[in-house]
């Protein structure tokens, strides 16, 4: 084991880098040795035009992969045309990680990979309920009477369960998400919450963040605003916030404040305040995630026993989003959605 000193303006902590990590068998494939076969040939890949998502230099299609017992609905990744050779070094850098994850029920997972023409496309499981922001604040809606669509308290605390299952499968494998929200959380046909977009992740135990490429201020970790700096723990902290987007169906998070302000404001000891719909205990284990010493925040698996134990008890309520009847719903701030 090494220990990293970080200490700077904000606070002073100690990062534990574990220079033996290695990795674990999933399912059926072992991921260190790369035995399971990831390439599908172009012929089995159906490309539809239904454009599902899309970005500057990239969008996912809709598709079929034709296997060998049955056709299963996909999620085509792919680059356009404009791509810089950085954004196809990224791409294949997902691909990757895509692949040491391997299968997890909450996580989305790879089918498989082929090129075509000098293009890579990736095969991803398609997830038909969409991202868990969007499907939160259709809940926001009201009928004419003014009610809204109750979200049960034992659905919510699922996606919170979930969530931290599909991390602590990251977290021993030593992936670093680094863009963990809601929006980047996708929901199946069971309303099974999956951790999706590895875009921004990396294997590495601590990693030091030296590119210009544009991160999701709002979720980050105080050790990342402040020195770049990510980790496991500072995944927890995102994870942290986005339990807080649970919890406001979707809310923005900081709303009514300047990003440029937050590291700031951090580092003077500001957290979001408990959300009208949360237990305490709840929101205490939110507060515990966003300790400024990032070994001092619960571990994934802690989390994820945590929650277990809470949906365990059915006399008890842990979240409620029924309260937004009676009181105000926090604020949607699209402009400051993403970043």
């Amino acid at each position: 084991m090494g220990d990293v000193d970080i200490a700077k303006n904000c606070y002073t902590y100690r990062v534990v880098v574990d220079e033996a990590a290695t990795y674990e068998d999933v399912g059926t494939q072992n991921v260190a040795s790369g035995s399971f076969k990831w390439e599908i040939q172009w012929n089995d890949l159906d490309l539809s035009d239904t454009i599902l998502g899309k970005g500057q230099f990239g969008e996912v299609r809709k598709g079929v992969y034709k296997g060998e017992d049955k056709h299963i609905p996909v999620a085509i990744k792919t680059l356009k045309s404009k791509a810089t050779v950085e954004d196809k070094d990224d791409f294949n850098a997902e691909l990757e990680t895509m692949k040491r994850i391997g299968h997890h029920r909450n996580v989305v997972s790879l089918i498989g990979a082929c090129e075509h023409a000098g293009q890579l496309y990736v095969a991803l499981e398609f997830v038909t309920f969409g991202d868990l922001r969007t499907y939160l604040r259709t809940t926001r809606r009201r009928d004419k009477s003014g009610a809204t669509h109750r979200l049960q308290p034992t659905r919510l605390m699922s996606f919170a369960l979930d969530v931290a299952k599909g991390m602590d499968h990251l977290s021993k494998l030593g992936i670093i998400h680094r863009d963990l929200a809601a929006r980047n959380v996708l929901l199946d046909d069971d309303l099974v919450a999956k951790v999706s977009d590895f875009g921004m992740s990396r294997g590495e135990d601590v990693y030091v963040k030296t590119s210009k490429q544009r991160v999701p201020t709002r979720w980050l970790a105080i050790e990342s605003l402040c020195y770049s700096t990510y980790s496991t723990k500072s995944d927890v902290w995102s994870y942290a916030v986005l339990l807080w987007e649970i919890a406001t169906l979707g809310a923005t998070p900081y709303s009514g404040m300047v990003t440029r302000n937050l590291a700031h404001e951090l580092s003077e000891g500001y957290r979001m305040p408990k959300p009208a719909s949360l237990d305490n205990a709840v929101y205490h284990l939110m507060t515990e995630c966003w300790n400024k010493n990032p070994e001092e925040r619960p571990s994934f698996a802690h989390i994820a026993a945590t929650f277990n134990d809470m949906i365990s008890e059915i006399e008890h309520t842990y979240m409620d989003t029924g309260v937004y009847a009676n009181v105000q719903f926090p604020a949607i701030e699209p402009e400051k959605d993403d970043y």
